[in-house]
This record gives structure tokens, sequence and C-alpha cells, in this order.
């Protein structure tokens, strides 16, 4: 047992190594980000029909009432990857990946409104702490801070997804069969778009092979295969470890791009500062609230 949840959780460090790697796949990629999310999507929509229709034993339909809220999740998830390449394209990985790692500083904001509940007093202090750490980064790097601002537009579309998506697993839905259909849908909203900007649909397949193998990569291994083996992992994980190790994604992207980049990615040492009290503000955020988690377990046993 204890054999099988270590192999959980290093399986999980690889799954946020390879969403970190994504980063560094979309810098490489010489298409632009429109189309680099659109053979991403493609991909891993395709690949992840195809293995749930040799190994789901069950239907591919759903329900009528989730059809709107898979639209909304389907163009999020699609203008989030848009918005996070253009951004790693115009400021570099580091700069992206240090203010997507914002992510849970917004959604502390946004998740009570969301779910229609009061702000607690240390959601709003994690939160300071992350926005201090965020207007540090912004002044140290304000030359970049169009690409800056691009890549908090990215987080909070990010953040959207994301409780969107939540509930729609709390709805009892196969999460791979929602994979599916948020991939298809935001690849559809993407192709139709495209329609809008016809120079878009010319140059879609014109790169290299190295760009091909690159986009194959992005599509099936750091996507589809991701998201699949995620479900899985994810269900046999806390979720204390699991925001542990999903926060360590921007780390793993920044060392990367470091070893990918080198000095190109080197930032002033006020940067570093500013992404510490980021990073800062996620882990106390996650510890608060484990121990408000164990807090509710030991009431509910007591009355048991």
């Amino acid at each position: 047992m204890q054999n099988d949840k270590t192999k959980d959780l290093l399986s999980f460090h690889f799954l946020v190594f390879l969403w970190g790697f994504t980063s560094i796949l979309g810098a490489l990629i010489q298409l632009n980000s429109i189309q680099i999310v659109w053979h991403r999507m493609f991909i891993a929509f395709f690949l992840v029909g195809i293995y749930f229709s040799f190994f789901v034993k069950e239907k591919l339909l759903i329900p009528k009432k989730f059809l709107l809220r898979l639209i909304i999740a389907g163009i999020l998830i699609s203008s989030h990857w848009v918005a996070f390449f253009y951004a790693i394209k115009t400021s570099g990985v580091s700069l992206t990946l240090s203010i997507m790692a914002s992510g849970a500083f917004v959604t502390s904001l946004i998740e009570p409104l969301f779910f229609k509940r009061k702000i607690s007093f240390k959601e709003l202090t994690f939160g300071s702490i992350a926005l201090i750490g965020l207007i540090i980064i912004f002044r140290a790097e304000f030359d970049q801070y169009f690409g800056m601002s691009i890549a908090f537009l990215a987080t909070i579309l990010s953040v959207f997804f994301t409780l969107i998506n939540s509930n729609l697993v709390k709805e009892k839905q196969s999460p791979i069969k929602i994979t599916f259909y948020e991939l298809f849908i935001g690849w559809l909203a993407i192709t139709i778009f495209m329609f809008f900007d016809m120079d878009q649909i010319k140059s879609l397949f014109k790169f290299d092979y190295k760009d091909l193998i690159l986009l194959i990569v992005l599509g099936s291994i750091c996507t589809a295969y991701a998201h699949v083996i995620s479900v899985k992992v994810m269900r046999n994980l806390s979720p204390f470890s699991f925001m542990v190790i999903i926060n360590l994604e921007p780390v793993y992207a920044i060392l990367l791009s470091l070893i990918f980049f080198g000095k190109d990615e080197l930032m002033s040492f006020d940067f570093y500062i500013g992404f510490v009290l980021i990073l800062i503000a996620i882990f106390l955020d996650t510890l608060d609230k484990r121990k408000n988690r164990v807090k509710k377990l030991s009431k509910k046993n007591i009355h048991l």
C-alpha cells in the first residue's frame, strides 16, 4: 500500500514536470500561440477519444444539462492556453510562470464569490503576500509589462476554468469524458476563430519536422497522456499532497528554462524575491487549508 502511494507521488511529480515542460515546448515551437493551441488540442482530443473508446467501458454521450458548462470550459481552456503561449513568446518562460504562480492568490479571491462564501482573513493575508510578490516582479521587469499582463490574464482564465471544471467533476461525470469534450470544444472554438483570420489557416501547417515532433510531444505526452494519468493518480493522493506538488510547476518550468535557454532566462534579484514571496503565500495557504480539513474531519469523528 505504501509502495503504491510512493509510486503515485512520483508519478504526479512527473506529470507536474510535464506540465512545466509545456512552456519550454511553447517557446521552442516556431508557430504562433493560436496555431500551437490548435495543434495541441486536436492531437489531445483525438488521442483521448481513442483511449476512451478502447479502455473506458461507458458511452461517450453526456447529459444536455452539462453542455453549456462544457462549452464555457472548452472556450476558457483554449483561451487560457493561447494567452499562456503568447506570454511565453512575448516575455519568456520565467516571467510567465512566475505570474502564473499567482493563480492560488487569484483563486482565493474568486472562489468565495463563485461558491458564495465569505473570504477569510487568512486568505486575504496570503493573497496580500502574493500581491506584494507580483508588484515586486512587475516593478523589477516593467519593460515586459505587456507580456506579464497577458500572463495574468491567462491566470484568471485558468482559475475560472478550474472552478467550472471542478463543478462538473462533482456532478459525478467521468473526468476523462469531460476532458475529451473540453478539448474538442476548445479546438472547435479556435477553428471557428481562425476563419476570421485566413492568414492563420494558410500558415497553420507551415512548420519543419522539428516543430512537428515538438507538437506531437506537446499534444500527446504533455496533454493527452498527462490528463488521463492525472485522473488515476489524483484519486489516490490527499488534497494536501496534490496542492503541494502542483504548486511546484512554476519551479520546475523556471529551472528547465535556465537549462534550455541559459542567460536569456536569467532575471534580476528583485524578480526572484517576488517569486519566492508568491511561493511562500501559496504554501502557507495550502498548509492552512490542510489544517482546516483535519479539524473538520476531527469534528465529524467526534460526532460519530
